[in-house]
């Protein structure tokens, strides 16, 4: 999958650039309001794209001076420019300033997807680096969520040897670093979103916690006011820039619906729901399923967790499966005692006890998500965006306890 950055002042006209890419096939977008200019101010976050589309109403607002020094500097970036006025002179001096394409204005989806397959085409030709995203999802609080992808993402980390990002999104009361470290976040998601005019790679290392050289975390908020002020744009910035610096990237989204989850969601290449064996998850479970599904979320992407599992819940799970049409991808079993000490000492559950049923089945997700990423083909739902959809109808009912 190529990773995409589009720049533009007008916000009408960027988006639709957004819901055309996405009917082109499963590219990962980040939008940009503003000129090319405001990258130069961005340090080396660029270095995280494939593709630079700059939407401009004429060559002065392409600013081809300044593209030219980005393509210059980063050969790598292939830049496509949409323009009005396509004609053949403004063809040459966007070709002199380092666009590899011109396009015109209203675009033209054939012509627009043409362009991202070459592109395309020649990365795989490199073997270009893959990012997959996992969510963690539930639909009632105490569900375990937190503590499945925080030691999830541990284990990959640790077992699998791969490079793994945990993104706490949980808007209530974001713990998800305390779960595996005793370490202080030296920053938190809503105060990195508040500079993110200053993230480069230096400012984002040290934004992360490090729990070990593989495993690295974005705090939560930790406050539910400060989460309210976290802006989707802000954070679709974050994401396209610390993606490709992964082989993971893993969400603990909570139990909210809203648009911070909706953005994370329609990039996950795997989607678990979190769910305990009890009627109230029953009912809750259901209607997330069919949040979900109104959202156009494929069902093959969405796995089933049943978490605290004790043989006192088989009915609570016989009819967990029948209402959802769904049986268990992974069963976690009750240990309260275990696991209680693992939350209150801030350690991974897996060092604490290894041959712990609890970290079998944990360590047995976590490498059963890394073996579906290897031969996952990734990307989101093709088609209009969801977060576009989301917002073009009436809003996705709150999820309530029941």
């Amino acid at each position: 999958m190529i990773n995409i950055l589009i720049t533009s002042e007008n916000a009408a006209r960027l988006a639709q650039i957004v819901s055309l890419i996405g009917e082109c096939g499963n590219y990962r977008t980040t939008r940009m309001a503003g000129k090319p200019s405001s990258l130069v101010e961005r340090g080396d976050s660029l270095d995280a794209f494939d593709v630079l589309i700059v939407d401009a109403s004429s060559l002065e607002g392409a600013e081809l001076p300044v593209v030219g020094k980005l393509c210059h500097q980063r050969p790598h970036v292939t830049s496509i420019l949409v323009i009005p006025d396509a004609s053949q002179q403004t063809l040459i001096e966007a070709m002199r300033a380092g666009f590899r394409d011109v396009l015109g204005w209203p675009l033209n989806k054939a012509s627009l997807c043409e362009a991202l397959s070459r592109i395309e085409s020649q990365r795989a030709s490199s073997a270009a680096h893959e990012t997959q995203i996992v969510s963690f999802l539930s639909c009632k609080g105490g569900a375990g969520t937190s503590f499945i992808a925080s030691n999830v993402a541990h284990a990959i980390a640790e077992s699998q040897q791969k490079r793994v990002l945990l993104i706490d999104l949980n808007q209530l009361f974001g713990d998800a670093a305390f779960l595996v470290t005793d370490e202080k976040p030296p920053s938190t998601l809503p105060q990195m979103c508040a500079q993110v005019e200053r993230m480069d790679a230096a400012f984002l290392d040290a934004c992360l916690v490090h729990v070990s050289d593989t495993f690295h975390i974005l705090a939560g908020a930790g406050d539910p006011i400060k989460a309210s002020e976290i802006k989707e744009e802000r954070l679709e910035w974050i994401l396209g820039v610390a993606a490709p610096r992964y082989d993971l990237v893993i969400f603990d989204l909570g139990q909210s619906i809203n648009p911070l989850s909706i953005l994370a969601l329609d990039r996950s290449n795997q989607i678990h729901l979190v769910l305990q064996a009890s009627m109230p998850h029953v009912r809750a479970g259901r209607r997330l399923q069919e949040i979900l599904a109104s959202l156009a979320y494929p069902p093959d992407r969405t796995r089933l967790l049943l978490n605290r599992y004790t043989r006192h819940g088989e009915r609570a799970r016989a009819a967990l499966e029948e209402v959802l049409g769904m049986r268990p991808y992974q069963v976690i079993p009750e240990d309260t005692e275990t696991v209680s000490e693992s939350v209150n000492h801030g350690v991974p559950i897996a060092k604490l006890n290894r041959n712990n049923a609890v970290s079998r089945s944990l360590l047995a997700l976590a490498n059963n998500i890394v073996s579906l990423s290897a031969g996952s083909e990734g990307g989101r739902v093709r088609g209009e965006p969801l977060l576009t959809r989301f917002f073009g109808r009436s809003p996705a009912p709150k999820l309530k306890a029941m």
